[in-house]
């Protein structure tokens, strides 16, 4: 089994498929370049804002960089707790091999 990709990994690898350098992406989100140099190499975790501001540039929907992050959003949550059964129906369709 391999392990999930991280946010840091997510990051990077959709900002090099746009060929956009740490310090093009750095001052798109109004952040310094060690900053995005960090959360890319997993030493530090971006907050939910800079999560969406990422996005935003890269052309993700927020909430797919939330979920990579593993922040799932209170709405989500509050949804699948709300009819327990679809949620556990839902869940059941994943392959976890």
């Amino acid at each position: 089994m391999t392990s999930p990709e991280t946010i840091g990994q997510r990051i990077m690898r959709e900002r090099l498929e746009l060929s956009i350098t740490q310090r093009e992406l750095a001052e798109k989100v109004s952040v310094g370049v060690p900053h995005i140099s960090k959360i890319e190499a997993g030493r530090e975790n971006p907050s939910d804002e800079l999560l969406a501001r990422i996005a935003s540039v890269l052309g993700l929907e927020t909430e797919e960089l939330l979920l990579v992050a593993r922040r799932l959003p209170d709405d989500l949550i509050d949804a699948l707790a709300s009819d327990p059964k679809q949620a556990l129906e839902f869940l059941r369709t994943f392959d976890r091999k």
